[in-house]
């Protein structure tokens, strides 16, 4: 490949992940607003069952049942229910927390992963990814400092988001070798899917016309943020694409401030640079192949 082709590959990789991080961001702020007027499980499976249609129009034609092929089945589930418990966790601490807040406790995710690594996986880190560790949750303890305002139960569920998107990701990583983006997509979707639209008994709001067309809004953004980030590493390495995932945070404050009012100020601001700042050093310490994206929930 030419040089030229290499940067224009490398540049459509760029504003991919750039458009996915808008698009996760605005389908957070959409799920925020509908969480206040409809069960969080129902939003979950808006967010979770029209991916699953979009995919399949998309690819069904040209793939078939292969859509559903797999040589890890059982791992696709965990990864489809850990992501379930990721995406429940962040939209009802959206509901009770301040948007920006929520979103920048879930992005000690790499920090989180980075432990299971040691704890876990046996993996050897850099002294670097210790020092990001600490920067991180030195982060969130601003943000969740007593008198601070977030110091209450609901700070707990971002960091559950965290956990459970953290123990994903550390799975991923052992099915992207034999299984495809596309098919691992689908799978975790069709999975949520599923879990979700089980718990629709035990928790149902009725939807108007415009309810039901902003939770289709919900997700089809989703689904597209995860399509643009697919492509993104298609056309560009993972350690490349990697940092463009916190510019999510950002775009969160401002879709915050506008729709919600909700500006983070002080030591809430600089406690959400710290953890972001820790991500970022967690993941640009990490060698390409091994590069987890902190992709926006499903």
């Amino acid at each position: 490949m030419s040089d030229a082709a290499h940067r224009h590959r490398n540049r459509r990789g760029t504003l991919l992940a750039v458009a996915a991080t808008l698009m996760f961001a605005c389908a957070d702020t959409l799920s925020k607003f509908l969480a206040s007027r409809y069960p969080v499980n129902q939003v979950a499976f808006a967010r979770y069952s029209v991916p699953v249609l979009a995919l399949a129009l998309v690819y069904g034609p040209r793939r078939g049942r292969a859509l559903l092929a797999t040589r890890q089945p059982l791992l696709q589930v965990l990864r489809g229910l850990l992501l379930t418990g990721a995406t429940l966790s962040i939209v009802l601490a959206m509901r009770l927390m301040p948007i920006a807040e929520a979103q920048a406790i879930s992005f000690v995710h790499p920090l989180l992963l980075t432990l299971i690594a040691v704890l876990f996986l046996q993996e050897r880190v850099h002294a670097r990814a210790w020092v990001a560790v600490a920067i991180g949750f030195a982060g969130v303890m601003l943000i969740v400092r007593p008198g601070g305002g977030y110091a209450t139960p609901a700070a707990l569920l971002p960091l559950a988001m965290a956990l459970c998107y953290a123990s994903y990701q550390a799975l991923t990583r052992h099915v992207t070798a034999s299984d495809s983006p596309v098919n691992s997509l689908f799978l975790v979707m069709l999975v949520g899917a599923a879990a979700t639209a089980a718990s629709l008994p035990f928790a149902y709001g009725r939807t108007d016309l415009r309810g039901a067309s902003l939770l289709v809004c919900a997700g089809l953004l989703s689904g597209s943020g995860h399509f643009c980030m697919i492509h993104a590493l298609e056309s560009s390495p993972a350690s490349r694409i990697a940092p463009l995932a916190y510019v999510q945070v950002a775009w969160i404050i401002v879709l915050g401030a506008w729709v919600f009012g909700n500006v983070p100020k002080g030591w809430t601001l600089l406690g959400i640079g710290l953890v972001v700042a820790g991500g970022l050093v967690a993941t640009l310490g990490r060698k390409a192949p091994g590069v987890p994206v902190p992709a926006g929930l499903a």
